[in-house]
């Protein structure tokens, strides 16, 4: 506990530090701590997928403990999709695993001359030879290293095939169920040569005042269960959004082009747990079962058993590249686990090139023969054959956005920029037009389009002031229409989200999810009662504050500002199709006249920078310190 492992693939050695008290406090741990830790020990323009590059896995600081909800783990470093902070958090049982083993925190550098895997046991890390796992899939790879390690209680991060050939949005799993999704983390794992961390530990967790922490937990767990967004979230999981988005018309409708779109009657909550859900799961001491697991029980892909499928791939399949019957949509889904393919990227992407397609841009001479119409479930499928194999036309497109569209149109590529929903690099995660706080939160977000870290949920549910004025501490605008008043609410969830990252608690159990929930009183209660830090909320959300700041210095460092705080054109110059919106338009200079305010909140100067009064304040004027 405490310690952080120093792994060198290069010379396949091994230094271990404890982690001072001081970055603690300042950062917490998990994502905060592997923030401080990217900005130390990655420098400015290296190339992603060189060994130059360090990969970092970081527990949550309460990760592993009696803390409800604690399974949560990043994975960082710098992102071979948009070249910026690569960051992923995780559920499932790996981070309390790797705590349980004498570890909080891996630093990974430099390359293995042939595949290996880590061993990690009770303070020790062995490099194991991984060459014969190179041919497997994800499902088969668990299998074999679960059975070499002869406890059937080992967990382990792996790289699928897409992360062993590099594919820029390769993830990095820990289950058929959950993955270090976004930003492309496999593939930086993947050119480290690393292709397995197994972990198996027996050590355990101390606690300041286990009583106490006893006593917090069952008011906590207590308090989650007592709302009714505690049951729809266990009943539904993430796929609740897929109704929510049909009721609300907030759909990506093919490529963000229609705010909503007729899927017929099949891609409905209700059919796909009547007919293929047949399981629930959690993560770690968690008592919210969202993840589903799935079989299909019929038709040419009877017995296709998978985890999921999670909203953001589901929602991307179906609306956004226009499925209209879930077993495409549960096939494509399973072929990214498989793979070690982000879905959600792989849903991105496949919108794009058939809307290009559906535009007369590019045609099956392009495409090596493939018809890309929406919902096709050939060419669905295809696709992410071959993006995971790396080849074909859906090889192509895992060179990412801005290379295969200079390939397609050369010097014309910037005049079809537009149909590619980008911000800072990153797929859209959603139709923002009619949330205007989730939009300015997706034009600011740290690692590009982001909805996990720090979208203003609470904006879907049309609460009365009063109520979000209890909740964010002051007096906001409800109107998810209205274009004032919305940075708090944004710089609120970035600072709720940090923490609950940094801490290893999942955010669907916060207050970013339902009122009601989990935020900085009940985060502080439970630090104060696990540990000798004697944090007050308002110290608590300072260290989310510190987190963000930290990661918007290494956005300035690489020379972004201002500019880059955007979204993507379409969503100003095409209006809603659908509903009482129809025709309405966002308005760009009221949007963009925000980052005024928000600036001003964060402390920062009109590029959005961080200024010097910020950074002593927040104690971040000596960094990089490498006090780790």
């Amino acid at each position: 506990m405490n310690n952080v492992a120093y792994v060198d693939l290069t010379n396949q050695k091994v230094t271990i530090k404890e982690i001072p008290q001081k970055i603690r406090r300042l950062f917490l741990g998990g994502r905060g701590i592997n923030m401080y830790l990217l900005y130390n020990h990655v420098k400015k323009g290296i190339a992603p997928l060189s060994p130059e590059n360090t990969l970092i896995f970081g527990a949550g600081m309460l990760t592993g403990m009696h803390v409800l909800a604690s399974a949560r783990y990043n994975v960082s470093g710098r992102s071979p999709h948009s070249g910026l902070i690569g960051d992923s958090n995780a559920g499932g049982f790996f981070g309390p695993e790797l705590r349980f083993a004498g570890f909080d925190h891996l630093v990974i550098t430099g390359k293995a001359a042939k595949p290996v895997s880590l061993w990690i046991h009770d303070g020790q890390i062995e490099f194991k030879d991984a060459s014969h796992l190179s041919d497997l899939n994800t499902t088969e790879t668990f299998e074999t290293l679960r059975e070499e390690s002869g406890d059937p209680q080992s967990q382990m991060a792996i790289i699928g095939p897409a992360g062993r050939r590099q594919v820029i949005f390769a993830n990095v799993m820990n289950s058929i169920n959950n993955a270090n999704g976004h930003t492309g983390m496999g593939a930086v794992m993947g050119s480290k040569n690393l292709y397995a961390i197994v972990v198996r530990g027996t050590q355990t967790l101390p606690a300041r005042d286990p009583a106490a922490l006893y006593k917090v937990f069952d008011k906590q767990y207590k308090q989650v269960l007592s709302r009714k967004g505690f049951k729809a979230n266990a009943f539904y999981g993430t796929l609740m959004r897929m109704s929510l988005m049909r009721t609300q018309m907030t759909m990506a409708g093919h490529n963000y082009q229609f705010n909503a779109v007729d899927l017929g009657e099949d891609v409905d909550i209700e059919n796909f747990m009547d007919k293929y859900e047949y399981a629930k799961a959690s993560c770690f001491n968690c008592p919210q079962h969202t993840k589903h697991i799935h079989v299909v029980k019929s038709g040419p892909h009877k017995g296709m058993v998978g985890g999921g499928p999670e909203f953001a791939a589901a929602g991307g399949f179906s609306a956004t590249c226009g499925a209209t019957d879930w077993e495409t949509i549960l096939e494509c889904w399973d072929l990214c686990n498989q793979y070690g393919i982000d879905g959600m990227y792989a849903a991105n992407y496949i919108a794009w090139v058939m809307e290009l397609y559906q535009r007369g841009l590019i045609d099956e001479k392009v495409t090596g023969g493939l018809s890309l119409r929406w919902g096709d479930h050939h060419a669905m499928t295809e696709l992410i054959h071959q993006m995971g194999r790396k080849e074909g036309f859906g090889g192509l497109l895992d060179e990412g956005w801005k290379a295969v569209n200079t390939k397609l149109f050369g010097e014309a590529a910037p005049m079809y920029e537009r149909y590619v929903p980008m911000i800072k690099g990153e797929p859209m995660e959603g139709n923002f037009k009619g949330m205007i706080a989730q939009a300015l939160g997706a034009a600011t977000a740290t690692r590009g389009s982001c909805h996990l870290r720090s979208r203003y949920t609470l904006e879907e549910f049309s609460l009365p002031s009063k109520v979000v004025a209890d909740i964010l501490g002051r007096e906001v605008n409800p109107d998810p229409d209205a274009y004032e008043g919305k940075a708090w609410p944004v710089i609120w969830s970035e600072n709720l989200c940090a923490v609950g990252d940094a801490l290893g608690i999942c955010r669907f159990l916060s207050k970013w999810m339902t009122p009601g929930f989990l935020a900085f009183d009940e985060f502080a209660e439970v630090v104060n009662a696990a540990t000798d830090l004697n944090l007050t909320p308002a110290q608590v959300m300072e260290c989310g504050e510190r987190i963000w700041n930290i990661e918007r210095m290494f956005l300035a460092r690489e020379g972004l500002g201002r500019k880059d705080d955007k979204l993507a054109d379409r969503c100003f110059d095409e209006p809603w199709t659908h509903g009482a919106r129809k025709g309405q338009v966002m308005d760009k200079e009221k949007f963009y006249k925000q980052l005024d305010e928000y600036y001003e909140l964060h402390g920062w100067d009109q590029e959005g920078h961080p200024t010097k009064e910020t950074l002593k304040r927040l104690e971040l004027d000596k960094e990089p310190s490498h006090l780790l």
